[in-house]
């Protein structure tokens, strides 16, 4: 099974308190796969989160759901209101909202009643990525209108959502890790959103081993290409037997890199005899170049 897959199996379990069964309901309706006067309906590969829809569907309407499997390569689930007087008293009871994209809040007595809403929209529409990988859900929808309360609801509770377009639908999704977080603890999800915290801080922690380690190699990189470009021209500069006319303290910036050809700069001021920056024996190093430079240039 999927990372997803897996979350919504967790969520078919959360208990739904008495006043929030109008409320979760509404969600996996609105959300579902069609929720219109000639069908009402929903598909899933998920058995428990059909289940759970045809189990609420009739305990909040007394409506019958009709589950059929599907024939394609995954197994597939649909629960569908086939009788047409159960899907007209549904529609009636949240008074057409959905004909204009307006979600009804009269079912949203309690913040508790918002949340099992939130949890029944994504068990219907609801998509997931596995955090181990890449931080993303999405809310497919079909109008701009739903899409924005969605994403409005959301924003109550700390759940900061955007909104693109997607064919001629629309999608809000949430691609901040901490945000998802907040939804999956939200929705109830409260094993998910503890393994996920752990991923993050895992994922967080090997990523900056990762910058520390890619950023110590180019510096060891950067510190021996400069040791040979400058070990070849101190090499040079005694083989012509100019090095010793060269000033007292070029002499010593010399002797010291020839005396320690792997160490960095600060490790050969760790050795000096005598006391000097970083910067200083950078530049008495660079002078030593510029002078052999000019010298073959000639």
């Amino acid at each position: 099974m999927s990372f997803c897959s897996d979350i919504k199996t967790e969520l078919t379990e959360v208990k739904v308190s008495r006043c929030c069964v109008q409320a979760m309901t509404y969600g996996l309706l609105l959300f579902g796969r069609s929720f219109n006067a000639k069908r009402i309906s929903m598909q899933s590969e998920n058995r428990a989160v059909i289940k759970l829809y045809s189990a609420l569907v009739k305990k909040s309407y007394d409506a019958g759901v009709k589950i059929t499997v599907g024939d394609s390569k995954k197994t597939t689930y649909r629960a569908e209101v086939a009788d047409e007087i159960d899907r007209l008293k549904i529609l009636a009871s949240v008074d057409f909202g959905i004909i204009d994209g307006k979600i009804s809040h009269e079912f949203f007595n309690r913040a508790c009643c918002e949340a099992a809403f939130v949890r029944g929209a994504f068990l219907a529409c609801g998509q997931m990525s596995d955090p181990a990988k890449s931080y993303r859900v999405d809310f497919p929808v079909k109008s701009e209108s739903l899409a924005n309360e969605l994403r409005d609801i959301l924003a109550k509770h700390s759940v900061a959502a955007n909104i693109s377009t997607r064919g001629s639908g629309f999608v809000v999704y949430i691609k901040r890790s901490e945000m998802i977080i907040n939804l999956l603890a939200l929705m109830g999800a409260s094993i998910r959103s503890l393994e996920m915290i752990e991923t993050t801080i895992m994922k967080e922690a090997n990523n900056k081993t990762n910058r520390v380690f890619n950023c110590d190699g180019a510096n060891i990189k950067k510190t021996i290409e400069a040791s040979i470009k400058q070990r070849k021209a101190i090499e040079n500069l005694i083989k012509r037997e100019m090095l010793s006319s060269l000033p007292n303290e070029l002499i010593a910036a010399a002797n010291l890199r020839m005396q320690y050809p792997e160490s960095s700069l600060k490790d050969l001021c760790k050795n000096s005899p005598e006391p000097i920056t970083v910067s200083g024996l950078n530049h008495r190093l660079k002078k030593i170049i510029e002078i052999y430079e000019d010298i073959i240039s000639r």
